[in-house]
């Protein structure tokens, strides 16, 4: 039974010219699409890529300058609180001195203090508080929230000298930098007040960070889940998360936020355990590359119309010419080439390509049926003459066939049961020998034969011939030369049988081995010389029997298998001879 594949192939190949080519096309367009989509979307994630690595250093540069700011700032507070001149003063305002040098140190103190101010761009403002709780500032100072000053207070405070950072909120958009001033005198770190500086970081991050928040991007900095740059933003699925660490330190990846995709790269920095987050519309970033993908499915539409109408183009001007010859052919079908003219043929194809040779030999081909026709009309009339002949010699065999069916019938009239069975047989083997129709036949047929010859012979020999046929039924399908086992059976009867006094035991049998059918004819007669055996294999000396040698047998095998094939024959060690007959497996059907 033809498998699926197998009957689709069929199908395939016995369609018109015209469709194969549309299916060809077809079948090279739809790869030719897939692999280009396959190319575009190892595009896009190189673009995703590259994206991710022109944002990386973008978000690494603007991290790295904005935090050697904060650095900055991180050194003047401790220049501001190591200045001898502050904490001179400091320790007059925290003192019990008269009230006009206190008022003098205060003004010294405000104007140290603007000192190191004016020579910062992003401090906006900046304040000391002494331990009585006095304050001393300079700058744009804004109002803080009694909740903020204590949040600064306590910052300092856990601080004990090293700096402290408080982030922007609702109300105070500045970064606080704050830490305690303790006195340098002797080492006794004695308090003397509290150091706050408002840094302007909208200044700075719009500074160092300007190509981030280009091409409508958006730089945002989280820490700890609390926004920190801007004062507000539309990704709040950044600032609830949990800021990455370990392998997440930098990455990124595309969010959804109001219906709209985002592609958002970060870097963590452990300084003050920010995050900077570069968040870039994706729509606008892959617009170029949608617009590509559009027009490589536009072009693709186009060539395969263009394909298309090429590829039948050149269908027409191939199945023409052969339609044209078709017609013709059906016309010369239905006509009668020895006595009727040809249907007439169309001009001989100018085209030098297959077609036109095609057209052209066409045409030699008509001339030459019309001569062969000649020729095969003198040739049936000498074959007519000769199966005349042949009619006449086949007279004296069918003779004798109906006079052995006479005899056969007389027999079964008298009761002669004996009679008729050797008649039969005699016929059956009269008809094999003398038949040209087949070379091969089933071993199954072969075996019959020898079956009829038996039954002649065992009337003659009856209980001294012991006869043995054992082939399995799956080996009897397979082809054998015609009259390869009954001479050979013969062989064993003239050599063996007639021999000796006692039974002898003829014993056919067979075997399956590998690609190859074993048969094998052994008795237990008195064997073969071996000299005499060397005689007959070389054909020096005929074995006596139906003329058909051992050698004859060997070499049809061999002409009709191959040189691998053919017969052996050697004596049994227990006595007789074994000839062992190996052909090929040829089961008909």
């Amino acid at each position: 039974m033809k498998t699926g594949f197998r009957l689709w192939f069929d199908e395939i190949r016995n369609m018109r010219i015209k469709a194969k080519l549309f299916l060809l096309i077809t079948i090279t367009m739809a790869v030719s699409s897939s692999i280009s989509l396959v190319g575009l979307q190892i595009a896009f994630s190189m673009y995703d890529q590259q994206i991710y690595e022109k944002s990386s250093q973008v978000l690494n540069l603007s991290s790295t300058l904005i935090e050697n700011e904060l650095n900055k700032v991180e050194r003047l507070t401790f220049s501001i609180m190591s200045d001898e001149q502050i904490q001179q003063h400091l320790i007059v305002m925290n003192s019990n001195e008269s009230d006009y040098i206190r008022i003098q140190s205060r003004a010294k103190l405000v104007d140290r203090l603007v000192q190191y101010i004016n020579s910062e761009t992003y401090i906006s403002a900046a304040d000391i508080t002494d331990v009585m709780g006095n304050s001393y500032s300079s700058g744009n100072l804004t109002t803080l929230s009694p909740e903020r000053k204590a949040l600064i207070q306590e910052t300092s405070d856990r601080g004990a000298g090293s700096l402290g950072w408080v982030n922007p909120d609702e109300q105070d958009y500045s970064l606080i930098a704050t830490r305690q001033i303790r006195s340098s005198d002797n080492l006794e770190l004695k308090k003397l007040g509290s150091l706050v500086l408002h840094v302007n970081l909208d200044k700075m991050v719009n500074q160092y960070a300007r190509e981030a928040v280009t091409r409508d991007g958006e730089l945002i900095i989280v820490s700890k889940g609390t926004l920190v740059y801007p004062r507000s933003v539309s990704m709040k699925s950044l600032i609830s998360e949990n800021s990455p660490v370990g392998a997440s330190v930098r990455g990124f990846r595309i969010i959804e936020q109001d219906g709209e995709k985002y592609f958002v790269s970060h870097i963590h920095s452990d300084y003050l355990g920010w995050t900077y987050y570069n968040t870039l519309p994706f729509q606008t970033i892959f617009y170029n590359l949608t617009l590509m993908k559009n027009w490589m499915i536009a072009a693709f539409l186009i060539s395969f119309f263009l394909l298309v109408g090429f590829g039948m183009a050149v269908a027409r001007s191939v199945t023409r010419p052969i339609e044209g010859l078709i017609s013709n052919m059906r016309g010369l079908q239905i006509g009668d080439l020895e006595n009727s003219e040809l249907p007439p043929i169309a001009p001989i194809s100018q085209q030098m390509d297959e077609v036109g040779l095609l057209q052209r030999t066409y045409r030699m081909m008509i001339v030459r049926i019309q001569e062969l026709i000649k020729e095969n009309y003198t040739k049936q009339l000498i074959i007519k003459e000769t199966e005349f002949r042949s009619l006449q010699a086949q007279i004296n065999p069918h003779f004798l066939y109906n006079t052995l069916e006479s005899i056969n019938w007389i027999s079964k009239m008298n009761g002669q049961q004996q009679v008729s069975q050797m008649v039969e047989s005699l016929g059956y083997l009269l008809r094999s020998s003398i038949s040209l129709k087949q070379d091969m036949i089933p071993i199954e047929d072969e075996l019959k034969l020898v079956q009829h010859y038996i039954t002649i012979q065992k009337v003659r020999f009856e209980e001294r011939l012991d006869f043995r046929l054992d082939v399995p039924e799956a080996l009897r399908g397979h082809c054998i030369p015609k009259l390869t086992l009954q001479p050979l059976l013969e062989n064993a009867i003239k050599y063996a049988v007639e021999v000796m006094l006692e039974p002898c035991i003829i014993h056919i049998w067979g075997r399956e081995e590998g690609d190859a059918v074993f048969l094998i004819v052994e008795d237990n007669g008195p064997g073969i010389d071996e000299a005499y055996l060397e005689k007959i294999l070389t054909g020096e000396r005929q074995s006596k029997g139906t003329g058909i040698g051992l050698k004859n047998i060997d070499e049809r095998i061999k002409l009709t298998f191959g040189e691998e094939f053919g017969i052996q024959v050697e004596n049994r060690t227990d006595g007789g001879a074994r000839i062992t007959i190996r052909i090929p497996m040829t089961k008909r059907g």
